[in-house]
């Protein structure tokens, strides 16, 4: 079990650190570890390929293959595409040409015919005289052989930092993320309002189709989502939040289709998303709708109100009869086990509400002896492991990870009050629910399942998201026994499978940022939302006493971009034209139990430096590589800088 601890300070993804013990106590320096490209190149990248790569829906012999080109004008352009062995693309398997089009909002999508299963593959793109970024992708297996994947749902930016999508992308040992609803969000929790973006537009109600793409193009901007869908093929649904924008489900379902590498099960009706994905004869993938396409239709069959559909029923029911996999998922939006306390419901909206649905799809289970079969579920921001049985029969074992970001009881209650509530909910959870093995209320991440022939793994992998952090540690793995569809052991270790291929490399990037230091208070900001391509630093003002008050940026432009309170008194350093911000090192303390800002230092490419507040015993260096500078800062402000950390960008030719 791997075990971690919050420490001061938290990192982001694609560095590494050396510790310096100096007379002030210590001190970490941070260099940028990427692969440099001259600013020209980076430019037209960040302009041209600004949403990333992503693939998914992996079958034996194929694979779906996504990118969105940003328009130079035109209304269609020419988009060429390659897959190979390795990454230099010397190795080419597969390759032709398609469009990006204004009526799919630029958007493309390639169903590649790859020669091997089970293969690792790299991928790019190119159009408007750019090669994209590297992706890495993994078709299905054909032989019996360990799957291993992700499982993870309700991803809101606004509620935190995007961690658990980092920790997948560098985790070399998943056959694909397996993403079951809230994508996307269409409306920010009034108490959640952590990480808000400098545009409201980016965290307002979309009334239209072109507001619902923009929510995307937002969401594909953050570089630990980005690098999940580099890293990884992914297999996707919707739920509530991805469809109920105030646009309307018809231009909701059409931005999913346009925005997901999802292989669309009826090309032609953006409606219908269930299908089947088929891992060999390890494993059959069935993702559910149980939120759009029949939710509350009268079934024949039972008379009662349907959850899947009649026809969505059959579709199952048929696949599940036909499957000669080993193992079964059904990948589900919202909870199927029982959940009451005292007796009585507190999951309505759940397949509670539709107990005649999930009454004859346990049957099905059960008197076709369909064994081994998991149920895959998202929705609740909740951790739940439950056994699953109907008539007194075990039938099925459920796994629901909590959410990336979004709220839980964590966010709800707090306070002394709160951890009383939190312990009796969860003991009240457990006594009323005793079919309910695994619970907690409080914690974020995803889940991972191991499926080998003897039997599978479900983890719970929980990590912070308030803050940027990689210290994730796997709280509770269940152990199913192939043939027992139930939980047959609860304290199960940490599984173990094969490592892939090698990573994708680095997505080359006009902006990087290498981190942050300081508290948890303040508003967020980022200052990578608001520069141009070609922004140019040119001055400096910061605000300071005890503490840093403020710091402010002023650019070749006219524009600046002030961050702070208004306390202190001002320095200012103006740059010289060929003078770059080269180095910052910044100190953190305590005052009255806040930590913020104390200590700031900026050395110039020319030697000038920049220093005010108090110096403190916790101080952290960020040094640009080579050719690359400061150009801009993100972190939390509010009476003062409580968070702050710099903004890498190459120099100018």
């Amino acid at each position: 079990m791997l075990h971690s601890r919050r420490n001061l300070f938290k990192f982001g993804t694609g560095l590494f650190g050396a510790l310096v013990i100096d007379r002030q106590g210590y001190a970490l320096e941070l260099r940028q570890n990427l692969e440099f490209k001259s600013r020209s190149e980076l430019e037209r990248l960040a302009q041209t390929f600004e949403y990333g790569v992503a693939s998914g829906d992996p079958l034996v012999d194929r694979i779906i293959l996504w990118t969105r080109v940003t328009s130079d004008g035109a209304e269609s352009i020419p988009v060429r595409w390659q897959v190979s062995m390795d990454t230099n693309f010397m190795q080419i398997v597969a390759e032709g040409e398609t469009e990006a089009n204004a009526e799919r909002d630029f958007t493309v999508k390639v169903d590649a015919l790859l020669p091997f299963p089970g293969t690792t593959y790299y991928y790019r793109f190119f159009a408007l005289g750019c090669w994209s970024m590297v992706g890495r992708t993994r078709t299905a297996p054909d032989t019996m052989q360990n799957i291993r994947l992700a499982l993870v749902s309700c991803s809101s930016i606004w509620s935190g930092y995007f961690n658990a999508y980092e920790a997948l992308a560098q985790r070399n040992d998943i056959d694909a993320i397996v993403h079951v609803g809230d994508y996307i969000y269409d409306f920010v929790d009034e108490d959640e309002q952590r990480n808000m973006p400098a545009d409201p537009v980016n965290s307002s109600a979309a009334k239209t189709l072109e507001a619902v793409r923009q929510r995307y193009r937002f969401y594909r901007r953050d570089p630990f989502l980005r690098h999940a869908h580099q890293q990884h093929p992914w297999i996707i649904v919707w739920d509530n939040h991805d469809i109920d924008h105030d646009a309307g489900r018809a231009a909701s379902t059409r931005a999913f289709h346009e925005w997901i590498p999802i292989r669309s099960p009826v090309p032609d009706n953006d409606n219908v998303i269930y299908r089947r994905v088929s891992f060999g004869p390890m494993l059959d993938l069935f993702m559910l709708d149980t939120r759009h396409i029949a939710r509350n239709s009268r079934s024949q069959e039972t008379g009662a109100a349907s959850i899947l559909g009649d026809q969505q029923f059959q579709w199952l029911k048929n696949n599940l009869i036909e499957s000669r996999a080993h193992w079964r998922i059904l990948g589900n939006q919202v909870l199927m086990s029982p959940w009451k306390i005292f007796g009585k419901s507190i999951a309505e909206g759940k397949w509670d509400g539709f107990s005649a649905d999930r009454d004859r799809l346990l049957r099905v289970l059960v008197q076709n002896s369909i064994g081994n079969t998991i149920i895959a579920t998202g929705d609740a921001h909740l951790s739940f492991g439950a056994n699953l049985e109907i008539e007194g029969q075990p039938a099925a074992v459920e796994i629901l990870p909590s959410s990336v970001t979004r709220g839980n009881l964590d966010e709800q209650v707090t306070g002394i009050l709160g951890s009383i509530a939190k312990g009796g909910f969860a003991a009240a959870v457990k006594l009323f629910n005793p079919h309910i093995r695994y619970f907690e209320s409080t914690r974020h991440g995803y889940g991972l399942i191991d499926l080998k022939q003897d039997g599978a793994t479900l983890e719970f992998w929980y990590i912070p998201h308030e803050e940027l952090s990689q210290e994730q540690e796997m709280a509770q793995a269940l152990y199913i026994a192939s043939g027992q569809q139930r939980i047959t052991r609860e304290a199960a270790p940490v599984s173990e499978g094969r490592r892939r291929a090698s990573p994708a490399p680095t997505e080359p990037r006009l902006y990087q940022s290498p981190g942050e230091v300081g508290g948890q208070g303040g508003a967020y900001f980022d200052d990578a939302e608001l520069l141009h391509l070609r922004s140019r630093l040119t001055s400096i003002k910061v605000r300071s006493g005890d503490r840093i008050d403020a710091i402010a940026a002023g650019y070749e432009d006219g524009r600046s971009f002030y961050h702070g309170g208004n306390g202190g008194s001002e320095q200012e350093l103006i740059l010289n034209p060929d003078e770059y911000i080269r180095r910052i090192t910044l100190g953190v303390g305590k005052r009255k139990g806040t930590t913020t800002i104390h200590y700031l230092k900026l050395t110039t490419s020319q030697g000038r430096v920049l220093e005010a507040g108090k110096k403190t015993a916790a101080t952290m260096d960020y040094v640009a590589d080579p050719g690359r500078h400061i150009v801009g800062f993100r972190g939390r402000q509010g009476r003062e800088l409580d968070k702050l950390g710099p903004i890498f960008a190459p120099d100018f030719v």
